[in-house]
């Protein structure tokens, strides 16, 4: 399993060298990563590269990069998307067309084993009807609906009787699917208290207010020990494994 935040760190290599950092990573209503917004630098300074997360091929933490089944010139030659993010939806018909279709949706069926959350923000990502560069006065389909790890990180998280917390850093499957949230009680940036809960545990996310729900009281929170640290969070889930 990986942090996000250790993620969003990676180099990131093609087939034929490297091409840049890791920026940000979307994820769907299922928990599911989908895209990877890569930072190519002076690769490429006029583009902004977006990857489909079933092109992954390989990631190694210790040597700190992410390899990906495609050479740059594939790469270099892909959809272009404009430097807004909330157009990133709008166009994921297009980049995933380029890419390769199948294998973005066989991902999705392999790697729903969550159900969808629920929104309060009915912003379902609409898709243009082919075009390498989709018109976005177009009819549209319906896709996913994505999400910026990136600005999902500090969102503020409540129990069913009040709030508990915000995110700190969630914690991902290898296969790219969102399992836990960290969720920091406390507000001082010099000491964490961190909670662990399951993504089946949310009820609801209010994607404009920026507020997580999760099945929980105070109370109960109240009761669970907290991890000081990330290192301690990881020894609790290679713990329960083993038990």
């Amino acid at each position: 399993m990986f942090l996000s935040s250790t993620l969003t760190n990676l180099n990131i290599y093609a087939l034929d060298g490297e091409i840049g950092k890791i920026k940000d990573l979307y994820f769907n209503d299922e928990w599911q990563l989908r895209f990877i917004i890569v930072d190519t630098r002076k690769w490429l300074p006029s583009k902004k590269v977006l990857l489909p997360f079933h092109v992954k091929q390989e990631i190694n933490m210790n040597e700190g990069y992410m390899k990906v089944d495609r050479d740059k010139e594939t790469i270099r030659e892909s959809p272009k998307v404009p430097e807004n993010d909330n157009l990133i939806s709008s166009y994921q018909e297009a980049v995933v067309d380029y890419f390769g279709w199948n294998s973005y949706k066989e991902n999705a069926v392999l790697d729903s084993d969550h159900g969808p959350m629920k929104t309060s923000e009915n912003d379902a990502a609409n898709q243009s009807v082919v075009p390498p560069e989709p018109d976005l006065e177009a009819p549209e389909k319906q896709m996913d609906n994505l999400r910026s790890i990136d600005e999902f990180i500090t969102f503020r998280v409540h129990a069913k009787d009040g709030k508990i917390g915000t995110i700190d850093n969630v914690i991902l499957t290898e296969g790219g699917k969102i399992q836990y949230l960290v969720v920091n009680s406390n507000e001082s940036y010099v000491e964490n208290n961190l909670y662990l809960y399951r993504t089946d545990q949310v009820t609801s996310v209010d994607w404009f207010e920026k507020d997580v729900y999760i099945d929980d009281s105070v109370e109960g929170f109240e009761q669970a020990t907290p991890f000081k640290n990330e290192e301690e969070v990881f020894y609790h889930l290679n713990q329960a494994k083993v038990d």
